[in-house]
């Protein structure tokens, strides 16, 4: 069997991010044979023990996959709508439990940030990522208190480009139960 054979049965099957079972599943191989192929191959990246992506899979889409539920937010989130001008090196997964980091996936390394179940909503998947709205970027920015330095500027661009909604961006603020971020949002909306 050709390496290409998997790589198109994955692609045509929609999984960028699969385990070497699905491999075996879908092209009727042996286990032992597709790790094989897996680990011999530049086609494929290992992500993590028994989690691996096709070599052009996007990052966010990655890190956006690897625990479910789970969405980027915080710097990643401002980053991808283009609300500040920084790029990182690092994407922030939002997820309702403990994830080690993983260093170096296609050159970006995936942190997860554990928050309450209450707090995951706002979120949506766009062209298969599973991304925070612009509002709730903001709001998890202060909930957690990681990466407020950016918070102004991603309003400000936001506003600019009519891509918040103030009516939304106070409701997720109360929503999350902290009145510190809802006091610092009113603030900032007034502005």
């Amino acid at each position: 069997m050709k390496v290409e054979a998997p790589e198109q049965e994955l692609k045509l099957n929609g999984l960028g991010i699969f385990t070497p079972k699905d491999v075996a599943r879908l092209t009727g191989k042996r286990l032992n044979y597709i790790y094989l192929i897996l680990s011999k191959s530049n086609r494929f990246v290992r992500i993590q023990n028994g989690l691996y992506c096709l070599t052009n899979t996007d990052p966010f889409n990655i890190a956006s996959r690897i625990v479910s539920p789970s969405y980027i937010s915080l710097i990643s989130a401002f980053s991808y709508y283009k609300l500040i001008d920084q790029v990182p090196y690092i994407i922030k997964v939002m997820i309702n439990k403990r994830h080690a980091s993983i260093d170096s996936v296609m050159g970006m390394r995936i942190e997860f940030k554990s928050i309450k179940r209450e707090m995951l909503y706002g979120y949506n998947n766009v062209h298969n990522i599973s991304i925070a709205d612009p509002e709730k970027a903001i709001v998890d920015s202060l909930y957690l208190l990681e990466d407020t330095q950016y918070v102004k500027e991603a309003i400000a661009n936001a506003n600019e480009r009519s891509m918040i909604n103030k009516g939304k961006l106070l409701g997720y603020a109360k929503k999350c139960g902290i009145r510190r971020v809802y006091a610092e949002i009113e603030k900032l909306v007034e502005k």
